[in-house]
């Protein structure tokens, strides 16, 4: 028994390592191609301006909501900076 929570102890270590990480690549990301966002309860949620909408993204685990259109919504930062330049009419 006592193997077994010190391997669920290392794996919750593990994912708040790697979401602490993601956190801080995703934002990273936005900030160098420069797109604007308002960070919310301490960087752990963001509202991203897509031009025509908003969208609240989640960036520990991926998660994206894009506000007003219904059930747009994904995962990933790529994802979502696709979807962004779609709502721009960028290529």
């Amino acid at each position: 028994m006592g193997d077994m929570a010190e391997g669920w102890e290392w794996f919750k270590e593990r994912t708040i390592e790697k979401r602490a990480k993601n956190t801080a690549s995703s934002t990273e990301i936005l900030v160098q191609r420069g797109i604007p966002f308002e960070s919310k309860n301490g960087g752990s949620h963001l509202v991203v301006d897509a031009g025509s909408h908003l969208i609240d993204f989640w960036p520990s685990g991926g998660r994206w909501i894009a506000r007003d259109l219904g059930k747009t919504n994904g995962r990933g930062v790529f994802k979502m900076l696709k979807h962004i330049a779609k709502a721009r009419g960028e290529p």
